[in-house]
């Protein structure tokens, strides 16, 4: 039977997020509760977390890093809530739940998982688990790419909520042998393929002592807005990009 498309359908984003370590990934969840990380020059570039818009945005998220400690005190407040995902099984559990509970359904409005980095070897450490033998390297291989693409796209489509994928970044070189910026996922093929999945992937990266959003290809950083919404580099904030994308206040 065919799906109609809907107006709710369309009435979200999904976005990848690439960039080095400790660029602020993780702190891009307290922009979707409304704050904004505001820098004093004359403290020598010190800045803080303000709370500079009211919102009734709820995220939950999914923490495959080991590592909240960015948002810390929205942990301990109520804030923050979700899952820390120590395995596969964990990631397919949390995924039955948001897609088949009203009740997450009504209570998250985001799904923030960070990072892919991490779930591409927990994949892949499952795998090795099923194919240890190294006659079956192929094969392995290809029930890694199924796994990967079948996580993605399954949270990807989860449209009644807003979803938020993060990831290391790496350098690689394409049949040319030419540098570029890809996501720091294992196998060459699902790498490749991955800012395919997304209407928005966006590069965050640090310009002049700030951080950016680079939402459109600049040198060898990976970005795209489909949306055709966004200037070719935002500030990093995700409630804000949103509601450009979708017309929003």
């Amino acid at each position: 039977m065919l799906k109609p498309i809907t107006p709710e359908g369309v009435n979200r984003i999904c976005c990848l997020v690439i960039s080095k370590y400790g660029i602020g990934k993780t702190s891009l969840i307290k922009t979707i509760l409304g704050q904004e990380y505001v820098i004093a020059p004359e403290a020598g570039m010190a800045g803080q977390w303000l709370q500079m818009v009211d919102t009734n945005e709820k995220v939950c998220v999914l923490s495959a890093e080991s590592g909240l400690l960015a948002v810390r005190d929205l942990v301990l407040d109520g804030s923050v809530e979700g899952y820390e995902i120590s395995s596969i099984e964990e990631f397919n559990e949390a995924y039955d739940n948001l897609s088949t509970s009203h009740e997450m359904m009504d209570r998250y409005d985001w799904i923030f998982i960070d990072s892919l980095t991490e779930i591409s070897s927990r994949c892949d450490e499952k795998m090795k688990e099923q194919f240890p033998d190294q006659e079956k390297a192929f094969r392995r291989w290809d029930e890694y790419t199924a796994l990967m693409k079948s996580l993605v796209k399954g949270f990807r489509d989860l449209t009644q909520y807003n979803v938020v994928f993060t990831c290391l970044e790496t350098v690689d070189k394409d049949q040319n042998n030419r540098r570029y910026i890809a996501p720091a996922v294992k196998g060459k093929g699902i790498k490749e393929e991955l800012p395919s999945y997304f209407d928005e992937v966006l590069y965050m990266a640090i310009d002049q002592n700030y951080r950016v959003i680079y939402t459109q290809p600049y040198m060898d950083y990976p970005a795209k807005d489909r949306s055709g919404k966004l200037n070719p580099i935002e500030a990093p904030n995700l409630l804000t990009i949103k509601n450009k994308i979708l017309g929003g206040n």
